[in-house]
């Protein structure tokens, strides 16, 4: 799968994809993560990407123009079988497991992060949709769209080495949002806190039983 992320800041993407699951992802060729500096395409000489909204107003907005032509050079286009554009947005839907899931099927995904004020309104027409990490509000958009990649990224078969850990996962098993069962390790006895007995029984019947209570 392809990930292709629009931002002004490329190494913040490579830095962060260089490393853990999506390193060994890549390594396999599973997946491909691509930055792409969208400051490159502006016409501007002095390279902004911004500028002051028109009927005035704090900030600045990003202008159309140089995530239009940089979707445009990559061949990103909005409505494209097997691929989504999102747009990072706080005022988008809210990214979630379901979420993740419906975009594994994909063969490519590609994200537009967003600084300063926020985008001209006409780049949400070269999207599919606005997404969100939550009902907060960040500098730029590159944290969630590495969020959005990791959580997708993890569900294609092979990335995440051994696949059934998916099963026991906090949000695995198809879509059912439970909480994974508590685990420990050793020292048995840390400070009088002490694993529960049935788990050093050996009783794997039982074990199952336990876990499942303490589940949800």
């Amino acid at each position: 799968m392809k990930f292709d992320i629009l931002t002004l800041f490329p190494d913040i993407i490579y830095s962060y994809s260089a490393e853990s699951i999506l390193k060994r992802g890549q390594k396999a060729g599973l997946i491909k993560i691509a930055a792409h500096n969208f400051r490159d395409y502006t016409k501007d000489k002095q390279r902004h990407v911004d500028d002051k909204p028109y009927g005035g107003g704090a900030g600045m907005v990003l202008q159309v123009q140089p995530i239009y032509d940089c979707l445009k050079k990559i061949n990103a286009k909005k409505g494209k079988s097997k691929t989504k554009i999102l747009i990072m947005d706080p005022a988008g839907k809210k990214f979630d497991q379901r979420m993740a899931e419906k975009f594994s099927k994909l063969d490519r995904l590609v994200l537009v992060c967003g600084r300063y004020e926020g985008f001209d309104e006409r780049i949400y027409k070269l999207a599919d949709e606005k997404i969100s990490a939550g009902d907060y509000v960040l500098s730029g958009g590159e944290l969630p769209a590495l969020t959005i990649v990791e959580a997708v990224a993890r569900l294609i078969p092979g990335v995440l080495g051994n696949d059934e850990s998916l099963l026991e996962e906090t949000h695995g098993g198809k879509s059912k949002i439970m909480r994974e069962y508590p685990q420990f390790t050793r020292p048995e006895n840390f400070l009088g806190s002490k694993v529960p007995k049935v788990l050093l029984s050996g009783n794997h019947k039982k074990i199952a039983e336990w876990r499942k209570k303490h589940s949800k």
